[in-house]
């Protein structure tokens, strides 16, 4: 399936029926997927996610709050188990990380240069979760291809649940909009809210202002009220790809619990791939590449079994 086929089968399948529809986005697309090129070359050194490297590669220790996690984390990896029965599979495989990146306030003490003891300093913490192994190969360049088209497939999910998104918005808010039209012109709060499950009983200059409001934002969510409108919105959003896909390579200097840090203040440089995918809500994830043998995952689930 075409880059141009898969987003429309994502998006919205009628859009098949309008002649020119492949057509008008397919440049988009282009642009689209030049730009998700560029993040496979943010991934930063693969992370040594071995028992071994779980203590000698320091990152790999402040992304996995324990070893448990790691290796629940690898048992849980369909994409893993997939490449593992595949006969054409290596004895060494890299693999890619995904997961969701958490910046926190809280207090927590301070070693002074004099020796002395601050406490209750606002700290910024920097912790991980949700994190998903999505590919499984037997080099690195397999990898960044699976990574761009994984990326691709994402956006393609994430576009495809703004357009339902305002879709459904623009249903109930039409809904809304003649329950007050009828409200008002009945001069009466009979039919109100709380039966209609919208706001509560309102007096009629509430209801005046609350219709210019729906209107309003009808007005603006017209676009998907045809596959016409659906499709030019669509062709806008896919050549303004900078707007859809955001990528960079982001460091921080974090101490070993996740404290952030001033690169002159020690602790240990983290480097790691920052992606954001979507129009009206983006999806933002960070990647790692990673490395692994057979041998040390066999390792790992014997160590670490799952729990129950």
């Amino acid at each position: 399936m075409s880059a141009v086929d898969l987003l429309i089968q994502q998006v919205e399948p009628r859009l098949k029926l309008l002649p020119t529809g492949r057509r008008q986005l397919r440049r988009g697309v282009r642009s689209v997927l030049e730009r998700i090129d560029d993040i496979g070359a943010l991934l930063p050194p693969a992370l040594d996610l071995s028992p071994a490297g779980y203590s000698s590669d320091r990152r790999v220790g402040l992304l996995f709050a324990s070893p448990q996690t790691l290796c629940d984390s690898l048992r849980a990896s369909q994409p893993l188990q997939d490449y593992l029965s595949s006969p054409r599979s290596s004895e060494q495989m890299q693999l890619m990380l995904v997961m969701q990146r958490h910046e926190d306030t809280r207090l927590g003490s301070q070693l002074l240069p004099d020796g002395s003891v601050r406490h209750d300093v606002p700290q910024q913490v920097l912790s991980f979760s949700r994190h998903r192994i999505i590919a499984a190969t037997a080099a690195r360049k397999e990898l960044v291809d699976d990574c761009r088209q994984q990326a691709y497939q994402a956006l393609c999910a994430s576009l495809a649940a703004n357009l339902s998104d305002a879709e459904a918005q623009r249903r109930m808010l039409d809904v809304e909009r003649k329950a007050l039209q009828l409200q008002l012109g009945n001069r009466t709060n009979v039919l109100n809210a709380e039966a209609l499950n919208l706001h509560g009983s309102m007096n009629h200059e509430q209801m005046a202002v609350r219709l210019a409001e729906v209107e309003q934002q009808l007005q603006n969510l017209q676009v998907v009220a045809s596959l016409e409108g659906k499709l030019g919105l669509l062709r806008k959003v896919v050549e303004a790809p900078e707007q859809v896909v955001q990528a960079s390579l982001q460091t921080a200097w974090v101490d070993r619990m996740g404290v952030v840090l001033n690169p002159d203040e020690g602790g240990q440089q983290l480097d790691y791939a920052d992606v954001a995918l979507g129009y009206l809500q983006k999806r933002q994830r960070v990647i790692f590449a990673a490395s692994l043998s057979r041998q040390d995952l066999r390792e790992w689930l014997a160590r670490w079994p799952a729990i129950a």
